[in-house]
């Protein structure tokens, strides 16, 4: 991938100011979509990475669980 020139940022960035594409930005409008919009931090960094694993030590105590019930098991023959 080329690295920009500061001329051809400066291109670039007139460009965008005559473009102004931040006018024609609405975001999302429905409920559905505003509701959508707000759990975008939760899918990455530290929110997401919290969440996983906090699912992640869930699953383990599950199965912690049923290896305790399976060794109970076993001893009780």
């Amino acid at each position: 991938m080329p690295r920009w020139t500061d001329a051809a940022r400066a291109k670039q960035a007139a460009l965008i100011a005559r473009w102004k594409p931040w006018e024609a930005a609405t975001g999302p409008r429905t409920t559905a979509g505003k509701a959508k919009a707000a759990r975008n931090a939760d899918k990455g960094g530290d929110a997401g990475r919290a969440q996983r694993l906090a699912d992640a030590q869930v699953e383990l105590m599950a199965a912690l669980a049923k290896v305790l019930q399976l060794a109970g098991r076993r001893r009780a023959k």
